[in-house]
């Protein structure tokens, strides 16, 4: 009893057994540090929190890696080819555009103006009707009424035929420039696909026929 009491061990296996016991409780506080009181109270006042550190703290690196899915490889949606801009050096002369514009209206701008089809149809060539004399004493009021309202009309038609030629003038210009860059961008385009038709080749030839999309799901 006396041994018991002040913790001595009776036997050779109650020793073995108190030192493993104290072996592991070592082990188990060992990975673990307290910060000095100093670091400590600076915890407290900045963050009000106590930091601990590992004593043998094995660093790891984090490696991200980049998983494709059949998702990934889906073809995307068209675009719609009224949204798509092309880059064009062209800068049209602001007087040809005041020419082009409505009067009091906005601004034409040979970018974005689309004409209709019956617009962009040839007009016919209008004959001028035959002059007509007329004596000076059958020139009363409603004939001079009916002129002036004849030569208004002609003016506004002659108006509206100079307006849509401008318009039709500048838009094909910009058009043109627009064509052109199309042209240049498609060559560059042929060029890059070729370019990665002849890697795929190369892959097949090898490696055999790559898997679509459909096949993969």
């Amino acid at each position: 009893e006396f041994l018991m009491e002040n913790g001595i061990p009776t036997t050779p296996e109650d020793d073995t057994t108190a030192k493993t016991e104290k072996g592991k409780a070592k082990k188990a506080l060992s990975p673990v540090t307290l910060l000095p009181i100093q670091e400590l109270d600076r915890c407290e006042v900045e963050e009000e929190v106590v930091i601990i550190t590992k004593a043998d703290f094995d660093p790891t690196c984090e490696v991200n890696t980049e998983v494709t899915t059949s998702n990934d490889r889906t073809t995307p949606e068209p675009l719609d080819p009224e949204e798509i801009e092309v880059e064009v050096n062209y800068e049209p002369d602001p007087t040809d555009l005041v020419l082009s514009s409505v009067p009091g209206g906005e601004l034409f701008d040979p970018r974005k103006h689309r004409f209709s089809e019956e617009e962009l149809k040839p007009q016919p060539m209008i004959k001028k009707a035959k002059k007509v004399f007329v004596p000076d004493e059958q020139k009363d009021e409603k004939y001079w009424q009916r002129r002036k309202k004849n030569n208004v009309a002609a003016k506004r038609s002659r108006d509206a035929r100079r307006l849509k030629e401008n318009q039709i003038t500048v838009r094909a210009a910009f058009l043109e420039r627009e064509n052109a860059a199309l042209r240049t961008e498609v060559s560059e385009l042929r060029k890059e696909c070729g370019k990665y038709k002849n890697v795929v080749v190369r892959y097949e030839t090898k490696f055999g026929p790559l898997a679509g999309p459909d096949e993969d799901e």
